[in-house]
């Protein structure tokens, strides 16, 4: 066994875990923070990592009760997310479903492996839909298949349909769960995915599948996809080149968002 029995697996481990088997062991077993700049210029890459945070940040206060227009004021700094902010404000919660818990984190067990997904936005009405809200900062939008495929998709639906029967109302039917990813520098287009009994099923079994990887693996290999290595923080470490341009970060290099605290005592928990 590789982790330690109370490690916890996040979209993003799991993310590495797929994408670069070496890159998961660099980070959380061996646990090696590298200094390499992530991509460049460091300072463009910088700005729009804040970017991202902060405005995940004002959608947060907005769903706690700050007024809208209260956050608008404070973006006289940044036209870039002021447009953002005005995308949201005209159309980043319409037609979901009014109950909602903003920055809500959930936890369940996979064959007792510990879960974690941290939401933007959850929407649940009691017997009706139950929606996954995750705004996104990306240039582009990506398609379909490629976020169905992705990480976090596949984690935040089966920890919601595990875990998240106390917000709405009793156990959540897989096919009431829809994801919605919502781009908000491209005007607050929409990417919509279903879900179902039989997709719940084919997750926990990829899930399973690709956590006892990471818990028999005698040597975490480098990817044979070298083009995932011009945004690793380790590539010099494995020899694999220079960081990449920012303007040629896209989503398959998303922004690491989720260095987050966790406080166990806080998320709902359910075993699997």
């Amino acid at each position: 066994m590789n982790l330690p029995d109370d490690f916890a697996f996040t979209q993003g481990s799991l993310q590495d875990a797929a994408d670069c088997p070496r890159r998961f062991e660099l980070r959380y077993i061996k646990r090696l923070r590298y200094p390499a700049v992530e991509a460049a210029p460091a300072l463009q890459f910088e700005r729009r990592t804040r970017q991202g945070a902060r405005f995940h940040k004002l959608v947060q206060q907005h769903l706690l009760g700050v007024p809208a227009e209260t956050l608008a004021r404070s973006l006289h700094d940044d036209p870039e997310l002021a447009a953002w902010w005005q995308v949201f404000r005209d159309a980043g919660l319409a037609g979901l479903p009014v109950g909602r818990q903003a920055e809500i984190t959930l936890q369940a067990h996979l064959a007792g492996r510990r879960l974690i997904a941290k939401y933007d936005l959850l929407a649940l009405d009691a017997g009706g839909e139950a929606v996954i809200v995750d705004w996104k900062t990306w240039r582009r939008v990506p398609a379909q298949s490629y976020l169905q495929g992705r990480l976090q998709t596949i984690l935040y639906r089966t920890v919601l349909a595990k875990a998240g029967a106390h917000l709405y109302g009793g156990p959540i039917p897989p096919g009431k769960i829809r994801m919605v990813y919502c781009f908000v520098a491209r005007g607050g287009e929409r990417v919509s995915i279903d879900y179902s009994a039989e997709q719940l099923r084919e997750d926990e079994a990829y899930l399973l599948n690709l956590i006892s990887e990471i818990d028999e693996t005698e040597q975490f290999r480098l990817t044979e996809d070298e083009a995932r290595c011009r945004f690793c923080t380790y590539r010099s470490l494995c020899e694999r080149g220079d960081a990449g341009l920012v303007d040629l970060l896209d989503e398959e290099e998303e922004l690491e968002e989720e260095d987050f605290v966790l406080d166990f005592d806080q998320i709902a928990e359910i075993e699997f």
